[in-house]
C-alpha cells in the first residue's frame, strides 16, 4: 500500500498537532483542515498550530476557526509528550517556525507529507511524492485507500489546495490525475467558482495599491528575461495593506512572454525577509533556493534572506548566469 507510512503513523497516536510551513498558503492550509477533519472522523484528538497566521481568504474553508497560531508556551497540551505531529507541505522541519522549537523537541514523533523537490529530506521515514501536483493531492490518495469518507467540508479544503498550488491547474506538476481528483471533489459538492472568488478576487483595495507600488520597483536583467521586484515593510505600510496580499505578485512579470524568471524580495511587518522564485521552461529555481537554504519545486521555490535585498540580488542573478548564455547584467 502506497501510503502505509502514513497509516501506520496514524494508528501509532490517539492524539495529534497539525503544522505547515511559516506564511502558510492554500495548499498547507487546506491540507492541515482536511487532515484536521479526517483524524477527527478516525475518533482521533487533532488540532493545528501554526506559526504565522492564516492568510484571511484561505479562511472560508475553515469557519470555526481552526488555523490556530502557537505564540506561547500555554498554548501546547500539558501531555504533549503524547502527540504525534504531522508536518505537511513542507519537508524541511527548520522552516516551521517556532512549532519547531517549542512543539517538535517535546512529541514523541513527528511525520512529514509533502510533494516539494528536496535533495536532502530522508524520503524513508515520511510520505514524500515529489510529482505531486500538491499535498491535498496525496491527501485525497491516502483517504480514498484508507476508506474515510470525504464530506463537503473536506472536499473544500482538498480542492483549495490543488487549485493554489497548481496555479489554477497550469503548473507543470498539474496531471490527469489531478484532474480526476478535481472531478471528484467537484463530484462532492464544491463549487469551482467560489473557490477561485476567495482565493483570488477577495483582496482589499489596499492590496491594489500595494500591487501598484510594488510594480513600481520593477527591475529587467538579462535583454529583460529575469524580472526583481523588491517590497518592504514601509511599503506595505504606506499601501495599508497586509504582507499575506502580496502572495500573487511574483506571478506578474510572467504574464510577459518575453520575462522566464520572476524573483521577488519580500519584507514582513516584522523584518522578517523573504525571496520568491518562479520561472519557466527548464530553469531551475529550485536547485538556487537550496543552496541558499530554502526550496520548492523546479519552477516555483524559495528562501529566506540572511543579508541584504541588494547584496542577495546580486547573488541570486549570479546564479541565474549560465542560463541566459553569458548575457552581460547590471545589478547597479
Amino acid at each position: 500500500m502506497p501510503n502505509q507510512a502514513v497509516i501506520d503513523f496514524i494508528e501509532r497516536y490517539e492524539k495529534f498537532i497539525i503544522t505547515a510551513h511559516e506564511t502558510p498558503d492554500g495548499d498547507a492550509l487546506g491540507s492541515e483542515y482536511a487532515m484536521l477533519l479526517a483524524l477527527r472522523k478516525m475518533g482521533k484528538d487533532a488540532r493545528i498550530l501554526n506559526a504565522d497566521p492564516a492568510p484571511k481568504k484561505f479562511a472560508f474553508v475553515a469557519p470555526d476557526g481552526e488555523f490556530e497560531v502557537l505564540v506561547r508556551k500555554e498554548q501546547i497540551p500539558a501531555d504533549i509528550a503524547e502527540f504525534g505531529l504531522f508536518v505537511l507541505d513542507v519537508n524541511d522541519i527548520n522552516n516551521i517556525g517556532q512549532v519547531a522549537t517549542l512543539i517538535l523537541p517535546r512529541v514523541k514523533e513527528y511525520f512529514i507529507v509533502d510533494h516539494h523537490d528536496s535533495e536532502t529530506v530522508q524520503l524513508s521515514e515520511n510520505h514524500i511524492e515529489q510529482n505531486a501536483s500538491s499535498t491535498c493531492e496525496i491527501l485525497y490518495q491516502l483517504f480514498r485507500e484508507m476508506e474515510l469518507e470525504i464530506d463537503l467540508p473536506m472536499a473544500r479544503a482538498l480542492y483549495m489546495g490543488i487549485l493554489y498550488d497548481t496555479g489554477s491547474f497550469i503548473y507543470p506538476k498539474t496531471t490527469a490525475l489531478t484532474f480526476d481528483i478535481a472531478h471528484n471533489l467537484v463530484s462532492l459538492g464544491v463549487r469551482p467558482n467560489e473557490t477561485y472568488v476567495n482565493v483570488y478576487e477577495s483582496n482589499s483595495i489596499s492590496s491594489l495599491v500595494l500591487m501598484s507600488k510594488v510594480l513600481a520597483t520593477l527591475e529587467l536583467f538579462y535583454n529583460d528575461q529575469v524580472a526583481v521586484q523588491t517590497m518592504t515593510q514601509d511599503l506595505i505600510r504606506t499601501a495599508g495593506a497586509s504582507y499575506e496580499e502580496s502572495d500573487q505578485l511574483i506571478n506578474i512579470p510572467l504574464r510577459s512572454a518575453n520575462v522566464r524568471v520572476s524573483i521577488f524580495f519580500k519584507e514582513n511587518l516584522e523584518g522578517v525577509r523573504r525571496c520568491s522564485l518562479r520561472s519557466k521552461g527548464h530553469i531551475d529555481v529550485a536547485s538556487i533556493a537550496q543552496s541558499l537554504g530554502g526550496g520548492g519545486h523546479k519552477t516555483a521555490a524559495g528562501f529566506k534572506c540572511v543579508r541584504p535585498f541588494e547584496v542577495m540580488k546580486v547573488e541570486v542573478l549570479e546564479m541565474l548566469h549560465h542560463y541566459f548564455n553569458d548575457q552581460k547584467h547590471s545589478v547597479e
